[in-house]
């Protein structure tokens, strides 16, 4: 388990969710990423990244289950099965929150809640918090592949436009460094396919060399 994995996993109370720092979860994760300038080594960090953002979609159901569990601790209209189901869920009410507010109180209303409109509120401030959360953990990590991408460019397209590479070869490296500038542009297509298919996607190209340098007056007289 990675040290970034572990600040979420230390996520198991209410305690411990307040003090969860998305900087820090960003930080550890850096800290974690080998160095990739091969394009099996790019494969593999993009991988990891991948990873680390999917991870943090199951700690989050987890942090919004102890919260409906802290805030509904004195009402028992919302049974645990139904706690369970929204918190598994609670990142499909991004944008949403209004869908989410109806059916707790319907479910609070027919689990016989006095007052149905109170544990809805309940529910939706447990929601709004953890979401807020799981914003600023998928910030860290989008900036950090936005980042690493952007760091990676030079290197891709001077071994795409590398002379001295198989054409093979380059037309990887081209089409990584198209896919790099798009995790640039859009970190979030990270989460849409593995980095082999989203390399694939592009039609293959032979990128222009580099140009080769003027010669210096001195080689044009040594030639003579």
């Amino acid at each position: 388990m990675g040290r970034a994995q572990h600040v979420l996993d230390q996520a198991q109370s209410l305690a411990a969710i307040d003090a969860l720092d998305p900087a820090r979860h960003a930080s550890e994760l850096a800290a974690e990423l080998p160095a990739a300038t091969t394009l099996a080594e790019l494969e593999a960090r993009d991988a990891q990244l991948a990873a680390a953002a999917s991870s943090i979609e199951a700690a989050i159901a987890r942090v919004m289950r102890i919260r409906l569990d802290h805030a509904l601790a004195a009402d028992a209209s919302i049974a645990a099965p139904t706690r369970r189901v929204f918190a598994q869920t609670i990142a499909s009410y991004a944008g949403k929150l209004d869908l989410l507010e109806q059916r707790a109180r319907d479910v609070a209303g027919r689990g016989g809640a006095r007052d149905p409109e109170a544990v809805a509120s309940l529910v939706i401030a447990a929601a709004r918090a953890t979401l807020a959360l799981r914003d600023a953990l998928h910030a860290g990590v989008l900036a950090l592949i936005r980042e690493l991408a952007t760091a990676s460019l030079p290197d891709a397209d001077r071994n795409a436009r590398d002379r001295a590479r198989p054409d093979p070869e380059r037309k990887r490296w081209s089409a990584a460094r198209r896919e790099l500038e798009a995790l640039a542009a859009d970190p979030t297509r990270i989460a849409s396919a593995a980095w082999a298919a989203r390399v694939a996607s592009f039609p293959e190209q032979l990128d222009e060399p580099a140009a080769e340098p003027e010669p210096a007056l001195a080689d044009l007289i040594e030639l003579d």
